[in-house]
């Protein structure tokens, strides 16, 4: 009996925590949301703070403001941008990660040729998805930098998996139009 409660009791707290977590996730972007919409006037581009910056997948109709800087803390409010990769809409290798059971779960249904939309000081930048890739955790080869404007989306792979998953799911894009 003892032995039963134990296993029920856990289990409730793993919910409860998995609740709070989901909550700050979702609080986060939506403080971010009303930030955004504050600095934006007419439907033009938020005229908002470098490191503020919205991630759009028009094909799942998705949209996720990026926090600067891939710390836990950070991870827990949405997507991350690694800061030691290229800016959004930059020369180089701009990389984007989040937990696959929150913000980036919706990675699961993009397709190749698919759009990528990113806002970022004011600027919309346009991506088209050349590779989605399924490589080892320890694989780092898409840290590498670029020649040229890249982004790229990690998250954990498998999207359903408990404890630490073994594998990245990485989306891969080229930047089709400059600045705008």
């Amino acid at each position: 009996m003892r032995g039963g409660a134990g296993l029920l009791l856990l289990g409730a707290a793993t919910c409860l925590l998995g609740a709070v977590l989901g909550v700050l996730a979702w609080t986060g972007q939506d403080a971010a949301r009303a930030d955004w919409e504050a600095r934006t006037e007419d439907g033009r581009p938020a005229d908002a703070p470098q490191e503020l910056t919205r991630l759009s997948l028009p094909a799942q109709g998705a949209d996720f403001f990026v926090w600067e800087g891939a710390t836990k803390k950070n991870l827990l409010f949405g997507p991350v941008h690694v800061s030691e990769s290229a800016a959004p809409g930059g020369n180089g290798n701009c990389i984007i990660a989040a937990h696959r059971d929150t913000h980036f779960r919706i990675l699961r249904e993009v397709r190749k040729d698919e759009p990528i939309v990113v806002e970022h000081g004011g600027h919309v930048f346009r991506y088209r998805i050349t590779g989605l890739h399924i490589v080892s955790a320890a694989d780092k080869t898409y840290y590498r930098p670029t020649t040229g404007p890249t982004l790229t989306l990690v998250t954990c792979y498998p999207f359903v998996y408990v404890g630490r998953a073994p594998k990245r799911f990485i989306v891969q894009a080229e930047l089709l139009t400059p600045a705008s």
